[in-house]
C-alpha cells in the first residue's frame, strides 16, 4: 500500500481534496466525545487528523501511516500540540491496550491485505466502551473511479486483472461483516455521499499522471499511445465534446461504527 501513495503532495492533488471533503462527515457518523484520545490508523496526508482537530478542543489525536513521506508531511503541516504522528503498520499498531477512547480509519481499510486483523488492532486499542470506525469508498458508487476501470476494461480485458484496485470491504454490508467477526457491539453501517465538482476534463484526468493509487499506476504503465486512447474515451464519456466545461460526480462511501464491549 505504501508504494501506491509514496508521494504526499501528489496524493493531495489527487485525492486529498475528496478525502478532506469525506472527514468531517464520517467523524461525525464516528461520534467522537471531545475530551479522549483519538487514533487514526492511515492518516495519510492528515484530512481526517484535521477533521477532529477542527470538531473538538480537548481530544489527544495521533495519526499513524507505513508510508514515511506522509508522516514527514503531516508533522510539517500540524503545529498543534495535541497532534502527533507514528510511522507504523496497521496489522500491528505499536500501542498497548486499551489506550484510545476512539479508533478510526478513513478511505485506508480497502487497501490493508487483511483487514479482520486491522480492525481487531483497532479493537484491542481502544478501551471498553470505546468506539472503532472505519470508512471506505464504495466499489462502484465512487463514479470517479467506476468510470475510469469501465472504460479502461472496455480497452483492455486485462486491466481489472492487472490493476491494484481493491477486492474487499468496499461493497455495503462487508465492513459490519468484519465488525462483527472483531466482537464489537452496536455496530452501524451507513452510507455517507459528497459531491465531486470538476472545473474541466483536465481537472479530473491530470491526477491520473501522477503515479497515486490504482488508477495512476495503470496510466503510468501504459504506452503513451493506449494512454491517449483511454484519455479520449474518458473525455467523450464525462464531457463530450466540452472538455473546458465543469461537472459533478458522485462520491458515495461506506461507515461502519462499533462499541467494544465492557469487561473484554
Amino acid at each position: 500500500m505504501a508504494d501506491l501513495f509514496s508521494n504526499a503532495l501528489a496524493y493531495e492533488g489527487a485525492m486529498g481534496r475528496w478525502s478532506a471533503r469525506l472527514a468531517p462527515i464520517f467523524a461525525t457518523f464516528a461520534q467522537i466525545t471531545d475530551g479522549g484520545r483519538v487514533l487514526d490508523v492511515g492518516c495519510g496526508t492528515g484530512s481526517l487528523v484535521k477533521a477532529l482537530a477542527d470538531m473538538t478542543h480537548r481530544s489527544e489525536i495521533t495519526g499513524i501511516d507505513p508510508a514515511r513521506p506522509f508522516i514527514e508531511y503531516c508533522r510539517a503541516r500540524f503545529v498543534d500540540p495535541r497532534i502527533a504522528f507514528d510511522c507504523g503498520d496497521a496489522l500491528k499498531l505499536p500501542y498497548p491496550t486499551g489506550v484510545f477512547d476512539h479508533t478510526l480509519s478513513l478511505l485506508v481499510l480497502m487497501f490493508i491485505p487483511e483487514p479482520e486483523k486491522a480492525a481487531s488492532e483497532m479493537r484491542r486499542v481502544t478501551r471498553p466502551g470505546g468506539t472503532v470506525s472505519a470508512c471506505t469508498w464504495d466499489r462502484d458508487g465512487l463514479e470517479m473511479t467506476s468510470v475510469f476501470w469501465e472504460e479502461a476494461i472496455r480497452m483492455d480485458p486485462d486491466a481489472e486483472a492487472q490493476s491494484q484496485r481493491p477486492r474487499h470491504s468496499n461493497r455495503e454490508g462487508q465492513l459490519a461483516a468484519t465488525w462483527h467477526t472483531t466482537g464489537l457491539q452496536q455496530i452501524e453501517e451507513t452510507v455517507l455521499e459528497i459531491r465531486m465538482d470538476f472545473s474541466s476534463f483536465d481537472d479530473y484526468w491530470q491526477p491520473h499522471l501522477t503515479g497515486i493509487g490504482p488508477q495512476g499506476v495503470y496510466v503510468a504503465g501504459l504506452p503513451s499511445e493506449r494512454r491517449e486512447v483511454l484519455r479520449h474515451a474518458l473525455q467523450k464519456r464525462l464531457v463530450a465534446d466540452r472538455p473546458s466545461d465543469p461537472f459533478l460526480l458522485r462520491g458515495k462511501a461506506l461507515a461502519v461504527r462499533g462499541t467494544v464491549p465492557n469487561g473484554q
